[in-house]
């Protein structure tokens, strides 16, 4: 195996084998072809990214290196020795460690007991007290809080993140493979996971890191390899040199459009699309997450909803559609006030949602596409006895035909579908119905360029159409493009709510940090053309029917 020569801290330069290299890796899933004589290394002290489109077969490489799946074909080496690897564990005991993007953890247990089990796969066995002291000093040393006490299934989206990534920093990974670990962190807990990997850097950890965000790639990754249909297109290529728009083009074959340059002030005389009056709301863990929030959307206005990951994003979704009452104030959508009528009565007021998290809130994991989209909306499709399932089957590719996310199709299970696959079916069965609110939490998330931008001319369309939108973001850049305002949230209390069009990521920073708010804007001021930007995601792009080799 020939070595490598990387530079050191200090510009000196060794000699060194690639901790991890990968030659010629092929998988087949059936007739899909996901991987064709794919070849990947990841040398000591550098982070190597990896992008693509969703089914360019990025998740199944990652997955043939961790012993999830096996190759066809092809050779793997870790240290310049030769290995075949048969399962995570042997993955885990030759020093690979993997962060999925759908994260691992036990959900009715506490972080300390996740933590235990994944030690003792490793052969290690510790006391609680013991386990407990040693979560808490890993989490100040890398800069990841995590709350050893804590249940998982009372954590957000992106404490669960933050909980996976010290777990497979804790069982001893020198290869440590992070699968879109910035796709639910606020910006300040972006700068803060970077620097934990520029310190594995100079450690002499490898890292790979797969990515949706341009910016992302140029601020952390050494090196960048791009897949597309399976295939490499760039192999560990320097991305200093390149422009965005050849990153682009390589990972999707073909340019972007820019979001629509006129933003025109919608005039309606219908009732605000979503009221909240002195709205609080008690989270799972059973204390008040949301405090006293009054705040209005009207139609055809779009308010984007800022703050980092835990700051009552979820609990203000769930409070606006129905799906978690209010323990005080007045929720109203489309002038009808939801009181306690549950989901039925944001869904009969005109609300539909896509959720924080499909997997865990919204996926029946052995139902089909088809049957989800029924799920949506299933009054709709009954008949004297039982469902009408040609006419789901008609509403289906109607839907599908018009909103043109490319959903996998309708006879797939859920199960088989990856992350950015279901994204799609949230985001076809919400955007394809006439609704007169829309809530969309995280609505680019797992999506690849393409499909994000068609995704948020999506968004815009219903703004135009006369609805009103509210959507969460982690990317401000996404919310200063499409919002007309932005409402941001600390610790469940509403800090300010600023023109998306003057606002900037300084202020919304400071805002998300619990600084003093600025007087609130008018509703629905339109966005100038300026302000109208791509929103910096870079995903895994457009991706064959059935998902990455899934």
């Amino acid at each position: 195996m020939s070595t490598v020569t990387v530079e050191a801290t200090g510009g000196a330069t060794t000699t060194a084998e690639p901790l991890l290299a990968v030659t010629g890796f092929t998988k087949r899933f059936g007739e899909v072809l996901a991987n064709s004589d794919v070849s990947l290394d990841v040398r000591p002290g550098e982070v190597h990214a990896l992008i693509g489109e969703n089914g360019a077969g990025k998740s199944t490489l990652l997955k043939l290196v961790y012993g999830m799946y096996r190759p066809d074909s092809g050779e793997m080496r870790v240290a310049g020795e030769r290995v075949a690897v048969g399962s995570p564990t042997q993955a885990r005991a030759l020093g690979i460690g993997m962060v999925f993007q759908d994260l691992r953890l036990v959900p009715a247990f506490t972080v300390t007991e996740n933590y235990a089990l994944a030690l003792a796969r490793a052969g290690l066995t510790l006391r609680q007290s013991e386990l407990r002291k040693r979560i808490a000093e890993a989490s100040e040393s890398y800069g990841l809080a995590v709350d050893p006490t804590a249940l998982v299934r009372h954590l957000s989206i992106g404490e669960r993140q933050r909980t996976e990534i010290l777990k497979v920093l804790m069982t001893g990974a020198r290869i440590v493979i992070l699968d879109e670990p910035t796709s639910v962190l606020a910006p300040s807990e972006v700068d803060a996971l970077f620097a934990m990997v520029n310190g594995l850097k100079a450690q002499g950890f490898g890292v790979v890191i797969v990515t949706h965000k341009l910016a992302e790639v140029r601020a952390i990754a050494d090196r960048v390899t791009v897949l597309r249909g399976g295939r490499v297109v760039l192999g560990g290529v320097d991305p200093k040199p390149m422009t965005d728009a050849e990153l682009v083009e390589a990972m999707v074959g073909q340019t972007v459009a820019p979001l629509p340059a006129q933003r025109p002030t919608v005039v309606s005389e219908a009732p605000p699309a979503l009221e909240l009056v002195g709205v609080s709301a008690v989270g799972d863990r059973g204390v008040t997450a949301l405090h006293d929030v009054t705040l209005t959307v009207q139609p055809g206005e779009i308010v984007g909803v800022a703050g980092v990951a835990g700051s009552g994003q979820r609990e203000l979704c769930e409070v606006a559609v129905g799906a978690r009452p209010a323990s005080a104030g007045t929720v109203r959508v489309s002038g009808q006030e939801l009181g306690r009528g549950g989901p039925t009565a944001g869904i009969t007021a005109g609300a539909v949602d896509v959720p924080e998290d499909p997997v865990n809130d919204a996926v029946v994991p052995t139902l089909t596409v088809l049957e989800h989209m029924a799920l949506g909306n299933l009054r709709a499709f009954l008949r004297r006895i039982g469902v009408d399932w040609r006419r789901i089957g008609r509403h289906t590719t109607e839907i599908n035909d018009r909103v043109r996310l490319r959903m996998a199709p309708a006879h797939r299970r859920v199960a088989d579908l990856s992350g950015g696959n279901i994204q799609r079916v949230m985001l076809s069965r919400a955007l394809g119905r006439e609704a007169s609110l829309v809530v969309a939490a995280y609505p680019s998330r797992g999506l690849d360029i393409a499909t994000t931008r068609r995704t948020q001319e999506l968004l815009l369309g219903r703004r135009a159409d006369g609805a009103g939108l509210l959507v969460v973001s982690e990317d401000l850049d996404e919310l200063m493009s499409v919002a007309d305002r932005i409402a941001v949230f600390c610790a469940g209390r509403l800090t300010g709510v600023v023109s998306a069009a003057a606002t900037n990521r300084q202020e919304l920073g400071a805002l998300m940090t619990g600084a003093p708010a600025p007087a609130e804007p008018p509703a629905a001021a339109p966005v100038p053309a300026e302000q109208v930007a791509v929103a910096g995601q870079l995903a895994d792009g457009p991706m064959p029917e059935g998902g990455e080799g899934a």
